[in-house]
């Protein structure tokens, strides 16, 4: 039986849409304890986690020194002989409603990156369309803007791994996904991840794979369009395994060191990494920590917000792009204009509350969505990373710049294992894996010998938001 689920499950990911060298500078990274810092104000922090966009899809026009274009660099495919450089193609103007979901899994990524020439955004899906080709401007993200302007908006943030969201959410709590390449293969059973013993993911085997093979994969990825047959190669190497992985996380280790947390998210859903993790999932005073994302605004107003959360956002909050047809029966469009207010909600609860003068607030994006990126990746490992996220870094102690009201543009090497170590070091944690080991714990951002800006940015919420999202839904939420 699990001979056929891995035949199947290896068909199913090989589609374009499914579920050993550096490429780039791999940034500056931190080994010192304490993140460097002599003094360490910080006693909240706090990691929300939208999806699929990447960081040129919403900053492309930022400016201010931020890394950004409005022309997308495209590949031209010729079957057997694989893939050369194609013609530049203008970015249009994104909709609020994106008309439908991208492809973006692990081997959408891959093609996309190209190898580091960043051209492929077109070929995913098999070149169906060019609805990833498009970028926000400020008028549409009046808000994450003014966020960038005030504190500090990372432009060299990337995801983890070439994608999707299942194996991303994975490394924002445990720094790695248990070489977990996709998303999981069934979701018509009741319950998800260690909840439901029919799902399945495609992963590459760690244990088993020598340095040769490790070679081989690198090599292979760096050279994905040059031949149709590069996935399979690469896809030889993967194994089915349980979507109930036996991993250290992150709240774990907190658990076990005495320190507060909660990971805020909806339980049986695709976003909720906590529910994938069978230590976590199997320990009562574990999972009682997992909670609705509703609760964050309780636990903040009510003077309980533990010292690290991860706020995963409800469904039609999180900015995950929509379906183009009204009619259809799976419609359920999902507005960037109402995501931007859940966001700007539950920060201004935030700074409103006693909490604020030490708390840092990270905001990302799971993983690419198939939204073009120019910047290209470092290649760590097998797994990634994958193309830039958006990433605002809020907190009166982030570094002062020359945006317009104050904040800055940081350049610094980052993905989620960053934020992860960034814990690990304001706790006296160890590392988890070599990601977390190596990752720089945002020390671009912030600075703890300056005097904090204490001053409070309290945004209203848009009221014009489409499909009848309303700021009292929003704020209910």
């Amino acid at each position: 039986m699990v001979c056929v689920i891995g035949v199947l499950a290896l068909v199913w990911f090989l589609l374009p849409g499914g579920g050993a060298k550096s490429r780039a500078n791999r940034g500056n990274h931190h080994t010192s304890s304490a993140g460097g810092w002599s003094h360490n104000p910080i006693k909240h922090v706090i990691f929300i986690v939208k999806e699929n966009r990447t960081f040129n899809s919403y900053f492309a026009t930022y400016g201010h020194g931020a890394v950004g274009t409005t022309v997308g660099k495209t590949l031209v495919c010729h079957g057997s002989a694989g893939c050369s450089p194609g013609p530049d193609y203008p970015l249009h103007h994104a909709q609020d409603i994106q008309p439908h979901d991208i492809t973006h899994g692990f081997s959408s990524g891959l093609d996309s990156i190209d190898g580091g020439r960043m051209d492929g955004f077109n070929v995913i899906g098999e070149g169906e369309d060019m609805s990833g080709y498009v970028y926000f401007t400020r008028n549409q993200l009046p808000d994450y803007y003014k966020y960038a302007d005030r504190f500090v908006l990372a432009d060299h943030f990337f995801t983890s791994m070439f994608g999707p969201t299942f194996p991303e959410h994975l490394y924002t709590v445990a720094a790695q996904s248990y070489g977990i390449v996709d998303n999981m293969s069934s979701a018509d059973h009741p319950g998800t991840y260690c909840d439901d013993p029919t799902e399945y993911a495609p992963h590459f085997p760690m244990n088993k794979l020598t340095k040769s093979d490790l070679a081989k994969i690198m090599d292979y990825e760096d050279h994905i369009t040059s031949s149709p047959e590069e996935i399979y190669k690469i896809s030889a190497y993967w194994e089915p395994t349980r979507t109930c992985v036996p991993i250290k996380s992150l709240p774990d280790e907190l658990q076990a060191a005495h320190v507060s947390w909660k990971y805020y998210a909806e339980k049986d859903h695709w976003m909720n990494a906590e529910e994938a993790i069978r230590h976590d999932r199997f320990t009562p005073a574990i999972w009682s920590k997992v909670q609705d994302p509703a609760t964050f605004l309780s636990d903040v107003h009510h003077g309980t917000l533990p010292a690290v959360s991860w706020l995963i956002p409800p469904e039609p909050y999180n900015e995950h792009p929509g379906d183009s047809d009204p009619n259809s029966s799976s419609y359920s469009p999902i507005s960037v204009c109402a995501g931007e207010n859940w966001t700007v909600n539950q920060i201004n609860a935030v700074m409103q509350s006693k909490y604020w003068p030490s708390t840092v607030i990270v905001v990302v994006w799971d993983d690419f969505g198939g939204f073009y990126d120019p910047v290209v990746p470092p290649h760590y490992d097998i797994m990634g990373l994958g193309p830039r996220t958006p990433a605002l870094i809020i907190s009166p102690w982030t570094r002062r710049g020359g945006n317009p009201d104050g904040g800055s543009v940081d350049h610094t090497v980052y993905e989620f294992s960053s934020v992860l170590r960034f814990i690990e070091d304001l706790h006296g944690l160890k590392p988890l894996t070599q990601r977390d080991r190596q990752a720089n714990p945002l020390s671009g951002a912030l600075d703890f010998n300056q005097r904090p800006d204490l001053k409070k940015l309290i945004l209203p919420l848009n009221q014009s938001c489409p499909y009848g999202t309303t700021v009292a839904e929003v704020s209910s939420n």
